[in-house]
């Protein structure tokens, strides 16, 4: 069907089109249009029991249409000028929900049209600093709060902070139970409208509202789907980019975000699928990482916050290695989020360097290296960030180092053709992470020795290790 007449049809079928067909503004009150742009960004949203049905491919692309006339009404009336801020709050909730352009009812038109008309709401609110507020406190009292209320966590007190002695209560409500997640099942678009309600705060609106904001929070990041986790961690560095430097440890919290997400590093295969697997470990560790450097970064709390990162680094790096290390995309990501636990750790990393270093040098000398480069490349990189840290001690392991570095550039040399030329870059990066450990070894007669053994077994170690 031609887009004429795809139009044409769905002017027949919604009157909401119609109207926007035919807007006149002389004709057409501000009380009219309000109830029909509601309507038209609401359209499509879950049924009230929570059913799941299949959505036809026709159906989905009548909703878009529905959808983003919705959003071109409102365009339309920004350009005439009509006074819609009476009504800001609704109207800012419904344009705000499509600000995620991975939600499955939001596409590019409808996402830059959003974004355009926020702009432009925001600039006239936030020129009155009290309307603005006011807005904030109405969307999370008013539309977020409701929805999460049935989902209550023992963890907390009602002021969101750490329940010293919290009492058990009922079990968390399991997918089955959809009447206690209206927030999931019902209006799914609430969770991108708390994530854009995220970016707007403050330092001095996140204290105000610090029990409206923590309880769907710790919601979403506590859900038993993996989705909703990778989207609660999202949440979560929102926050931490603009909360109080010490409002985690006061109200407690800091130590019940870590203790819910340090769980989620053992979500390996093959009980959790790597499709799952590699994005959550991906937004757990960003999480974790942003979490201990915020309720660490006081000067007279550098114990606790070295105890913090060797315990992520302990359980999940070296453990979940130990159960998914023949992964190759859980083992590149493992080795990518250990390069930045070491360079937050700093020289305390040299207490890693024994369970570290084989790590590593079994990832370059294992016999297929060569055929995923990407792997190569983030072992190296992580190999560069413990010399840069740990320096001190890379004599007394340049045994362990040399090896892998040697085995894995011998491995490349032999490799031909179009094979080769993909890893000439890995190759370079082994060149320049020798010559850093030879840097190392200047002063120390005994590794000079070795250096010139091994040179004389193989001519090509005179180019490769070379002072």
């Amino acid at each position: 069907m031609r887009d004429n007449e795809f139009v044409a049809s769905e002017n027949a079928k919604c009157p909401s089109v119609t109207l926007i067909a035919n807007y006149d503004s002389k004709s057409t009150t501000d009380q009219e249009l309000h109830p029909t742009v509601d309507q038209l960004l609401r359209v499509g949203e879950a049924d009230e029991d929570g059913s799941d049905h299949a959505t036809p491919p026709e159906e989905i692309a009548r909703l878009v249409f529905i959808k983003e006339a919705g959003l071109q009404l409102l365009t339309h009336l920004q350009r005439l000028g009509l006074p819609l801020c009476d009504e800001s709050t609704a109207l800012i909730a419904c344009l705000s929900s499509f600000t995620h352009l991975e939600d499955p009812w939001t596409n590019d038109g409808s996402h830059r049209l959003s974004q355009s008309l926020l702009a432009s709401y925001l600039s006239t609110l936030q020129s009155e600093p009290k309307k603005f507020d006011s807005l904030i406190h109405e969307l999370l009292l008013s539309h977020i709060k409701p929805l999460f209320i049935k989902s209550k966590n023992p963890l907390l007190t009602a002021q969101a902070r750490k329940a010293v002695a919290p009492v058990p209560g009922p079990n968390a409500p399991s997918d089955f139970e959809t009447a206690n997640k209206p927030w999931k099942f019902q209006s799914p678009h609430i969770v991108t409208i708390f994530e854009w309600t995220l970016t707007q705060l403050d330092a001095s609106l996140v204290e105000a509202h610090w029990p409206l904001i923590i309880p769907p929070l710790l919601t979403v990041l506590d859900d038993v789907s993996t989705t909703y986790k990778v989207r609660g961690c999202s949440l979560l560095l929102l926050l931490l980019e603009v909360c109080p430097a010490n409002l985690l440890e006061r109200s407690g919290l800091g130590e019940v975000f870590h203790n819910t997400l340090m769980p989620y590093l053992l979500y390996l295969p093959s009980l959790t699928p790597e499709d799952e697997s590699v994005p959550l470990l991906q937004a757990t560790y960003d999480a974790l990482l942003a979490l201990t450097l915020a309720r660490y970064n006081m000067p007279d709390m550098p114990k606790s916050k070295i105890k913090a990162l060797d315990a992520i680094l302990r359980y999940g790096i070296l453990g979940g290695y130990s159960h998914a290390g023949d992964n190759v995309r859980i083992s590149r990501l493992q080795m990518i989020k250990l390069t930045d636990l070491i360079n937050a750790t700093g020289l305390h990393c040299v207490k890693h360097l024994k369970d570290l270093l084989p790590m590593i040098s079994g990832i370059l000398t294992a016999p297929f290296a060569t055929a995923y480069p990407p792997l190569l490349d983030a072992a190296l990189q992580t190999l560069r960030a413990l010399l840069t840290n740990g320096w001190p001690r890379m004599a007394y392991h340049r045994g362990e180092i040399l090896e892998g570095l040697v085995i894995c550039w011998c491995r490349i040399e032999y490799e031909e053709g179009e094979s080769r030329n993909k890893i000439i870059g890995t190759k370079r990066s082994i060149e320049e992470i020798s010559h850093a450990v030879l840097q190392t070894l200047m002063d120390d007669k005994v590794a000079k020795e070795e250096i010139q053994m091994l040179q004389e077994s193989d001519l090509r170690f005179k180019i490769f290790l070379k002072f």
